[in-house]
């Protein structure tokens, strides 16, 4: 079994909270050719199985995993300084390739995503990532990144249409959509940055689990093959594939 063991560079900066712009944890930096490197494997073995199991199946595994996980999570909780360390995980019956976490620590795992993991260490992968999420306390940023981007892009275009003439109506309707456009915008500010940090969140959650963390790593293979199967906003918000692949590997030595 490989256990946890992060690199140096991954986390020497980063470890203790306020540090690191964004983030608490980072993963490692990766190279265009590392990144590159890691593509031609994936292009190499292109094979991507799906697994048709049943309701049942999931629900009792996910159960099964949750009390794994969640056991002896609550010292990273508080060295995260994270007051709710709660997770309620929910299957969804669904196609969609996704899962995500939403306020108060409900976690949602599509049966579309689940099916392309063949083991439970991967399961659990996807789970303990989701869970990183939770931990770091993205949701709340997400939603202050929101707000903040919304009153920026309509204070910005709302004083242009004015400075250009624009009718008080029209100065109005040109504030709303920079509301929109500057919440777009703030919804995906951070996000590439808080997937590296959930996917290190979930490699210690996982290593307090005693979940072999080279297993766990196929989970990353998995979804850069997914790519062009994923939920809409994916390749917006999750950084590239073959990027994790490569960040995971150099993480967990």
């Amino acid at each position: 079994m490989k256990t946890l063991r992060l690199a140096p560079a991954a986390v020497a900066a980063c470890i203790a909270l306020d540090g690191c712009g964004g983030t608490a944890f980072e993963l490692p930096p990766v190279s265009a050719q590392e990144a590159l490197l890691a593509a031609r494997e994936i292009e190499a073995d292109p094979a991507l199985p799906r697994y048709f199991r049943g309701r049942t199946f999931y629900e009792e595994t996910i159960l099964k995993l949750d009390r794994r996980l969640t056991q002896n999570v609550r010292p990273l909780c508080a060295r995260a300084e994270t007051k709710d360390c709660y997770f309620n995980f929910h299957y969804v019956a669904d196609d969609e390739v996704n899962a995500f976490t939403d306020k108060d620590g409900q976690i949602y795992l599509h049966r579309g995503l689940l099916e392309y993991l063949g083991t439970d260490e991967e399961i659990a992968a996807v789970m303990a990532h989701e869970m990183g999420h939770q931990i770091a306390n993205h949701v709340e940023e997400k939603r202050r990144s929101i707000l903040l981007g919304a009153l920026i892009g309509g204070v910005l275009m709302g004083a242009a249409g004015v400075a250009g003439g624009a009718t008080q109506e029209r100065a109005d309707e040109l504030t709303a959509e920079g509301m929109t456009l500057g919440g777009q915008v703030g919804m995906l500010a951070f996000s590439k940055e808080q997937e590296r940090e959930a996917d290190l969140l979930a490699a210690y959650v996982l290593a307090r689990a005693g979940i072999d963390l080279e297993s766990a790593g196929g989970t990353f293979e998995v979804l850069a093959k997914l790519d062009d199967k994923a939920w809409a906003s994916w390749n917006d918000t999750h950084p590239a594939g073959p990027e994790r692949i490569v960040a995971w590997r150099k993480a967990v030595v």
